[in-house]
C-alpha cells in the first residue's frame, strides 16, 4: 500500500458459510472499523434503496419493488443460471459498491480498518493487487463444514447451493491471494483465539509500517 495512508486497509474474504461475519464482527468489538460490502449492497438493495430503479430496469418488476427492496432468493435463482444476467447485475451494482465503500473507508480511523469483500478472489484474482490494500486475510473451511453451515443457515436446495459454490472461487485460488489464513475447522471459541492472535499481530505490524495510522484517517482518492 501507499506509505502516507493513514489507515491501512485489510481485505477479508472467504466462501460463502466459512465465518466471515463472526470475525468481523469480533474485530468490530475490538475497536477495528469494519466496512462490510455485502452490507453496503443490503442497503442499496433494500427498501428505498438507491440501487432499486435501475435493479428494476434489469430485472423487472416481480423482483424489485421500491417498499420491499430485491427478492434476493428469487435472484439468487435466476443469476445462478444466468450467468450472463450475474455479470449484468455485478456491472450495474459495483460501481455503487466501491463508491460507498471509498467513502466509508475514508473515514475509517485506528492502526487498520477491515475491507469484507466476499468476492475478492473472483474480482481480482486475475488481477495485481491493488495499491491500497495493505494485507488480505481468508477465512478457510473445509466444503463439507461449509455446505452444512450454508444450509443450517439458509435453507435451499442443493442444487441451488451447487450453484452458488461453482460461481465462487475455488478454495485453493482464495488460499493464494491470502498474506494470512484463519482456519475455522472448530468451534467459535477457537475461532476467536485465532482472530485475537492474528489482530494483535496486525496491529503490531501496522504500527511499525504506519505509525500516522494509530492517529486518524484521511481522505484517499484511490480507493476501493
Amino acid at each position: 500500500m501507499n506509505a502516507d495512508q493513514a489507515c491501512p486497509v485489510v481485505v477479508l474474504t472467504g466462501g460463502i458459510g466459512s465465518g466471515k461475519s463472526t470475525v468481523a464482527g469480533f474485530l468490530e468489538g475490538l475497536g477495528v472499523s469494519v466496512v462490510d460490502a455485502d452490507g453496503i449492497v443490503h442497503n442499496l438493495t433494500g427498501p428505498e434503496g438507491e440501487a432499486l430503479a435501475p435493479l428494476k430496469e434489469l430485472l423487472g418488476e416481480n423482483l424489485v419493488s421500491h417498499a420491499a427492496g430485491l427478492d434476493r432468493a428469487k435472484v439468487r435463482q435466476r443469476v445462478f443460471a444466468d450467468p450472463d444476467l450475474r455479470k449484468r447485475l455485478e456491472a450495474l451494482l459495483h460501481p455503487m459498491v466501491q463508491r460507498e465503500a471509498r467513502q466509508q473507508l475514508d473515514r475509517a480511523i485506528g492502526p487498520y480498518c477491515l475491507y469484507v469483500v466476499p468476492l475478492w478472489a473472483e474480482t481480482y484474482g486475475d488481477r495485481p493487487r491493488p495499491e491500497w490494500v495493505w494485507r488480505v486475510v481468508v477465512v478457510d473451511v473445509d466444503e463439507d463444514q461449509q455446505r452444512a453451515r450454508v444450509l443450517k443457515r439458509t435453507p435451499m436446495n442443493e442444487t441451488t447451493l451447487d450453484g452458488i459454490l461453482d460461481a465462487q472461487a475455488s478454495r485453493k485460488r482464495r488460499l493464494a491471494m491470502a498474506d494470512h489464513v484463519i482456519h475455522n475447522h472448530s468451534d467459535e471459541a477457537d475461532l476467536i483465539d485465532r482472530v485475537r492472535a492474528l489482530h494483535s499481530d496486525l496491529v503490531r505490524d501496522a504500527r511499525e509500517a504506519h505509525p500516522i495510522s494509530s492517529a486518524r484517517s484521511k481522505p484517499m482518492a484511490d480507493r476501493p
